[in-house]
């Protein structure tokens, strides 16, 4: 049986693959659209569970800020390689993403893949439509949204890798404000902080630590004859200078290493207080 060309046309318009491929689906479907339509959609689900194990390192990160300044989301979507990143599907997808996070502020992956898109489709549904396209595996990483008195983002030249802040007391309107926030987005780039404060920092990260600079420090013939109570303060500084490294408040500001985060915050005269902050990029899970 002949396959009508308009319909190739409108199944190739609803899935954006190749004509022969959708061609070779009519044929199977009797010529009906939805029913070849669905049959590429299941292959597509068995696309991505082919594709899951493959590594996707790559893609770009999508932002958004209010107008008002107060609400701002970062969303990262991963791919395989730079050019897919670059795809203009790829791009659309990200930044309905970026959209529906914005105005559902899904609690968790589970509930932004469940949410529906103005298509009707759901995100996971949209998610399985673009790999069957494009045949990467492709998946959402890291997202966040922020609410608060000025959230101010920086995303790197490269759309790799961004970051957020929450800044309390300040409108990023004010461009002290803006410029602060854009400097501090850098610096969390650059210095990938753990946590904002000691009170964030996993006490098993810590406690690991303190383990290896132990390790260490009795495996050094110099330590040999050093009492307990020396060891102990030897351990105890390395330990706490770990800890001062991974607090973005503690860390040494790029910009100026002579003051800490905090006190360059301070410094700055803005009457703003980080309270939050976020580090979102293609290859974090």
């Amino acid at each position: 049986m002949a396959v009508d060309p308009a319909k190739v046309k409108e199944l190739r318009q609803k899935t954006g693959l190749p004509m022969m491929e959708c061609k070779r689906a009519l044929d199977k479907a009797g010529d009906d659209v939805e029913t070849a339509y669905e049959e590429l959609r299941k292959a597509g689900l068995k696309a991505v569970e082919k594709l899951a194990g493959r590594s996707a390192n790559d893609g770009a990160v999508g932002s958004f800020v209010s107008d008002d300044g107060k609400t701002g989301v970062l969303v990262a979507l991963r791919c395989e390689t730079e050019p897919v990143a670059k795809n203009e599907v790829f791009q659309e997808l990200l930044g309905k993403l970026v959209q529906v996070v914005a105005k559902e502020n899904p609690a968790d992956a589970a509930a932004l893949e469940g949410t529906k898109l103005a298509s009707g489709k759901t995100v996971k549904e949209s998610l399985t439509d673009l790999v069957n396209q494009i045949r990467e595996n492709i998946t959402i990483g890291k997202f966040v949204r922020f609410e608060t008195d000025a959230a101010v983002q920086y995303v790197h030249f490269d759309n790799k890798k961004g970051a957020m802040v929450a800044l309390s007391g300040g409108d990023a309107g004010n461009a002290d404000v803006a410029e602060l926030g854009k400097q501090l987005g850098q610096h969390i780039v650059f210095m990938k902080p753990a946590g904002l404060s000691r009170d964030k920092i996993d006490p098993a990260v810590v406690e690991k630590e303190r383990e290896i600079f132990l390790a260490a420090a009795k495996n050094d013939p110099k330590n040999a004859k050093k009492p307990q109570e020396i060891m102990d303060k030897i351990i105890g500084g390395q330990v706490e200078k770990f800890v001062a490294s991974q607090c973005l408040l503690e860390q040494a500001f790029v910009r100026d290493d002579k003051k800490t985060v905090e006190e360059y915050v301070k410094s700055t005269r803005t009457g703003v207080t980080l309270t939050d902050f976020a580090y979102v990029a293609t290859d974090l899970e």
